[in-house]
């Protein structure tokens, strides 16, 4: 009892010295309080961690469950939502893009008149030459012996000219000595001193010798007419004798050279070898032609010692479809473009045209001609040529995703009035790839359906949502894309963040309670968090 007595003194000055002796004496003092407020902070801010939480996780969650309801109630109200898009005419400018084959304008085998055998050649492939410039020589043994044998026919011919006319005025002195002679037997019969008789034998001499100039002046004639020939054959076996020398007929480049010096040369082809015997390799283009080149020293299928193209101006043949051919006319002006040179861009004129369409393909065939003074392009180039036609009646343009293709032919589908679909024929003008022009079917302002499904029929009743286009798609989605992995970034960390505060403030608040608890048992050990 003495030592509780400090306990019940009055208080006073000394009172508070007292307090810390006598709080580890009582189980339930002071500190009791204080834990249970830790664990009662503690609690709420496990429970304010996890009611954030699940607001993170069930709002997302709610969002896609009102989704998937609205999904499910237009399903049971069996009304599909599609994509449309409004039917627009296209420009009445268009870009008409068609491929062709770059050609010379002039493409020519250079073939010999002469037979014999080539002395020497003065152009190789590749080599320009001018107009008139001799290109090789012929050895021409056999024209030459033949020229000679005609000239001397020729000589023989005048010889003998010389002697017809020698006879015949041998026999015109005949014919006037028995005209003179028949005259006096006249005379003398007429006077009985000669008989009948022999006036009439003077009358047939003087006959016979009429008779016999007639046939001198055909023998002269025939001699004449006989050196004509001779002429005639002199003049051409000097004419063949002249093509032992080959020369250009026109300024250009040599193409192709199919002899060699000692080729047998004919009349008319490169050498005695055939063709066939001389098949020109695989692979490579005879300018302008299109045909295989072949090598030096190795004939052509077409023949000729040479092959000359003329390339200052080229020409490009094109198949102008049937819609556009009446845009088609001569001196229109057309772009064209070779891959070879991608930052030049040269421009031609339409020569001519057939002025009638193929039945087989329905396109219209024009000439296209282009200069080429610096013999920048060359024959065989694959090009591009573009032509800006002008349409009258501009189609209609839709992306491909709205055509089907039925067994009754193309069809689109459009949405009525009363947002019902309708299943549209049409007539395709031009397919661009991943557009389409339409001539007929289809009016501007039309809402057409893209992405058609096989479960759509007609007449059902849909719900439509505008539809953008495919530049329109990629852009937006660009644009959407960084600012969405950004949004969820933010997001994420922004989550990671409380989770992050909330886990610290969770871990803290064990290790508070485990320091309040330390070195002895609380009250409710089933209380605590592990």
């Amino acid at each position: 009892m003495d030592s509780e007595e400090p306990t019940t003194s009055p208080s006073g000055p000394d009172e508070p010295r007292s307090r810390p002796a006598e709080s580890p004496r009582g189980e339930g003092g002071e500190r009791r309080p204080k834990s249970r407020f830790k664990l009662a902070l503690l609690a709420l801010i496990v429970l304010l961690f996890f009611a954030g939480l699940l607001i993170v996780g069930i709002l997302p969650r709610l969002k896609r469950q009102k989704k998937i309801m609205d999904a499910s109630q237009a399903i049971k109200d069996n009304i599909p939502t599609v994509s449309v898009i409004t039917a627009e005419q296209a420009p009445a400018v268009s870009s008409l893009e068609l491929p062709g084959n770059v050609e010379a304008i002039q493409t020519t085998p250079i073939s010999a008149r002469t037979n014999g055998y080539l002395c020497r050649w003065y152009a190789d492939i590749g080599d320009r030459v001018k107009a008139g410039q001799l290109l090789a020589e012929i050895d021409t043994p056999e024209v030459d012996q033949q020229l000679q044998q005609t000239r001397a026919n020729l000589s023989q011919a005048w010889a003998s000219l010389s002697q017809a006319d020698a006879n015949l005025r041998q026999a015109i002195t005949n014919m006037e000595y028995t005209r003179v002679t028949y005259e006096r037997w006249r005379y003398l019969a007429s006077q009985h001193v000669v008989s009948d008789q022999d006036r009439d034998q003077t009358w047939e001499a003087y006959n016979a010798a009429k008779a016999n100039v007639d046939a001198m002046r055909a023998a002269v004639n025939v001699a004449r007419a006989t050196i004509a020939s001779n002429e005639a054959n002199v003049r051409q076996l000097m004419a063949l004798q002249g093509f032992k020398r080959v020369y250009a007929p026109f300024a250009g480049i040599i193409s192709a050279r199919n002899v060699e010096v000692g080729s047998l040369i004919n009349a008319g082809s490169a050498s005695n070898v055939s063709a066939s015997a001389g098949a020109p390799p695989t692979g490579a283009t005879i300018p302008g032609s299109g045909a295989a080149q072949t090598s030096p020293g190795v004939p052509s299928a077409g023949g000729g010692l040479f092959q000359i193209a003329r390339i200052d101006t080229l020409r490009i043949y094109i198949n102008v479809p049937q819609t556009f051919s009446s845009s088609i006319k001569p001196g229109r002006k057309v772009e064209i473009t070779v891959r070879e040179f991608p930052e030049d861009k040269f421009t031609g004129l339409v020569a001519r045209t057939t002025n009638a369409l193929d039945p087989a393909s329905r396109t219209l065939l024009a000439e296209v001609r282009i200069a080429n003074p610096n013999y920048q392009l060359l024959p065989g180039m694959y090009a591009t040529a573009k032509i800006s036609v002008a349409l009258a009646e501009p189609p209609i343009r839709i992306p491909a995703t709205a055509l089907i293709i039925r067994a009754d032919g193309p069809q689109v589908v459009t949405v009525t009035r009363d947002q019902r679909a309708h299943f549209q024929k049409v007539v395709i003008a031009r397919d661009y790839g991943h557009e389409l022009d339409i001539s007929s079917g289809v009016e501007p302002g039309d809402t057409l359906v893209v992405n058609v499904t096989d479960s759509l029929q007609e007449g059902a009743q849909v719900r439509v949502q505008p539809s953008l286009t495919g530049d329109q798609m990629s852009n937006q989605s660009q644009d959407q894309r960084p600012q969405r992995g950004q949004g969820q970034k933010k997001s994420g960390s922004k989550q990671d963040e409380h989770t992050v505060k909330g886990r610290r403030a969770f871990n803290g608040g064990v290790r508070r309670g485990d320091g309040a608890k330390s070195g002895r048992q609380t009250a409710n050990p089933g209380s605590g968090f592990k």
